[in-house]
């Protein structure tokens, strides 16, 4: 449902860009370097149903499509040493390299061809990417989010998008994190202050123009 504090919404397809966040086989498919760490989360949730879901009726709708996808290349130069003193699985593991099969997106919500995918090496999908290029050239205003882990690309694309100018709405039912708390906690602290919280229902109606 739509967060209680909002006005009624219109999503105008045309100025509006769908981002499916690190949707990748890596965290989201079993066999997945990191997918034992969310493993029990997105079992118990229809997460990539849902976003399945959204995904058709915003191709249908004329939504711009974009994919970020998370990618290293071997020896992860992108990445300060010191983030790894922080993180010792992310290259312990050898996860997220570049022309593997975890990088490549899960089959429910595979790009068509034509849809853009930019690749990032953040938790932001716009730091140091040419999203926000890609975006103002297509004459986009509003970014939908959905992605994996919601406290970690999903907020911070969302405050870095807002930051710069776009209107945000979260999907909270098309997002996944590590755990309850970690999911729930920036949906309702930090999310609704960046743009507009609402689910994968909700949107669909406003989108297809039967909501009420």
């Amino acid at each position: 449902m739509l967060q209680k504090n909002n006005i009624d919404l219109i999503i105008d397809p045309v100025k509006t860009a769908l981002l499916l966040l690190h949707w990748q086989n890596e965290i989201a498919s079993p066999g997945g370097k990191r997918f034992g760490d969310i493993q029990a989360s997105i079992s118990l949730s229809q997460t990539i149903d849902r976003t399945s879901s959204v995904l058709k009726i915003s191709r249908e709708k004329g939504v711009l499509i974009v994919y970020v996808n998370l990618c290293h290349r071997q020896g992860y130069p992108e990445r300060s040493p010191r983030f790894f003193l922080l993180d010792k699985n992310y290259a312990g593991l050898g996860a997220w390299l570049t022309e593997t099969w975890g990088v490549e997106n899960i089959d429910k919500l595979k790009p068509r061809r034509g849809e853009i995918i930019v690749y990032n090496y953040s938790p932001s999908a716009f730091c140091y990417t040419e999203l926000d290029l890609i975006l103002r050239n297509k004459g986009i205003t509003g970014l939908v989010l959905s992605g994996i882990a919601t406290n970690w690309v999903v907020e911070n694309t969302a405050r870095e998008g807002s930051n710069i100018g776009y209107f945000i709405y979260t999907l909270s039912d098309c997002c996944n994190s590590f755990n309850d708390e970690m999911h729930n906690w920036p949906l309702i602290n930090i999310l609704p202050k960046l743009g507009v919280v609402l689910d994968s229902e909700t949107y669909i109606k406003i989108l297809t123009g039967n909501a009420h």
